[in-house]
């Protein structure tokens, strides 16, 4: 990215790899947190999915 006042070049984060990432990040919770959810039953593994999902895939305010 290039400013229009500037001659330098910066980067600058891709909203889409910054996304990938949080999913990946989920998804590496989950399956820590796996076994624990599997000895509270199926209910645990539905919570664990929206704890993940909340902190890290649904944007930030």
């Amino acid at each position: 990215m290039r400013c229009c006042g500037s001659p330098t070049t910066s980067t600058a984060a891709e909203p889409a790899a910054i996304r990938a990432q949080d999913v990946v990040n989920a998804v590496l919770f989950r399956e820590i947190l796996k076994p624990l959810a599997q000895g509270l039953g199926p209910l645990a593994e539905v919570a664990l999915g929206a704890v993940a999902d909340e902190l890290f895939v649904r944007p930030r305010r």
